[in-house]
């Protein structure tokens, strides 16, 4: 097990098997929690008690099954001394982060991911959440795990939609940073990728990660405007889910968002044409839905997903924009140029 990373007092770690990664989980002792979902708690048996094991997908990220985490957690008369351990993707990782965070005033929490975007983005800079009434992430808050324990065994049975999830994140962190080394492994390796290459994956798991350090590390409570920089094609994206009742996968929606993105971007003049139609193609190149536009009669429900965004202030959303690789810009969108890049044209 090594450490490769401190992020906000996170230490996270690289397993070199399952079975490295067992014997690190081993010294905890009893005095925990486990929350996993219906396809992770087959990953670990038997599965320590006490635990809570949530259905798989995103409907689980609610009040409900937070509430499930917390009364298991007294019935079983955990006190603030003790540690919550989700073993599951984003949405496990996330909603189990939210209990430990208010748990007791808030215990202590160890998150291991099994999905590549939790792997490479999700579990680091301490953001956790539920989803309510059908707004993603809108409900939560910020309090980063004590370890982050990363395995790339998990990622060898991930479906492949889950696995294009993360990796739509991975590819928007390469488009943030001067830095070429993510990018490049991007545009010239797509078959090592796409065959989940163990060193390959660790590669751009750590890059990624470090990518997103950069920022978390100048702005940890997302209140100077770095940190939002991450936060690329969500505006877009978010609404998207929204809109869709969550039918879009979060990967799928952030590529869609990013390329959104770059439309608006050049259609106001703050990137060029080239570096907006490279990054289209990109996205593209790996499959990504590039080109869906929403119907003329869904505008209004899309307009209102992003009324509600979390990130808006005073009622005015803001987006996150590219004029070059690694430079960005925050700001408003005329709805025009908004209608422009996200609905079917009118005939």
């Amino acid at each position: 097990m090594r450490e490769f990373l401190n992020c906000l007092g996170t230490k996270v770690f690289m397993a070199d098997s399952f079975t490295d990664l067992s014997y690190h989980v081993g010294t905890y002792g009893n005095n925990t929690l486990w929350v996993c979902d219906s396809n992770t708690a087959r990953m670990v048996r038997p599965l320590p008690k006490p635990n809570v094991i949530l259905e798989a997908g995103e409907s689980s990220k609610s009040f409900a099954c937070l509430e499930r985490i917390l009364s298991v957690a007294i019935d079983s008369g955990l006190g603030r001394d003790c540690t919550f351990i989700a073993l599951g993707g984003g949405m496990i990782c996330d909603i189990t982060a939210f209990a430990a965070s208010i748990y007791m005033r808030g215990c202590k929490v160890i998150l291991i991911p099994t999905t590549l975007v939790s792997m490479a983005s999700s579990v680091l800079g301490g953001k956790t959440s539920i989803n309510f009434k059908f707004a993603k992430d809108i409900v939560g808050t910020f309090f980063p795990a004590n370890e982050v324990l990363i395995c790339t065994d998990s990622l060898k049975s991930l479906p492949n939609k889950d696995y294009m999830n993360g990796f739509a994140e991975v590819l928007k962190h390469s488009l943030l940073t001067k830095d070429d080394s993510l990018f490049n492994i991007i545009a010239t390796q797509k078959q090592k990728i796409m065959e989940r290459d163990p060193a390959t994956l660790k590669e751009i798991i750590t890059i990624s990660l470090q990518i997103k350090k950069s920022y978390i590390d100048n702005d940890p409570y997302e209140r100077l405007g770095v940190r939002a920089a991450l936060n690329l094609g969500s505006t877009f994206a978010y609404a998207l889910e929204g809109m869709s009742r969550l039918q879009w996968s979060s990967g799928q929606a952030v590529a869609w968002g990013v390329c959104k993105a770059m439309e608006a971007s050049r259609e106001m003049g703050l990137c060029s044409k080239e570096f907006a139609a490279g990054v289209i193609k990109l996205f593209a190149f790996y499959g990504f839905d590039v080109t869906y536009r929403i119907q003329r009669g869904d505008w209004m429900d899309y307009r209102q997903q992003l009324i509600k965004n979390k990130k808006a202030i005073n009622g005015v959303t803001s987006f996150v924009l590219l004029k070059d690789q690694g430079e960005y810009e925050i700001t408003s969108i005329d709805e025009e140029i908004i209608k422009g890049v996200v609905m079917v044209p009118s005939v």
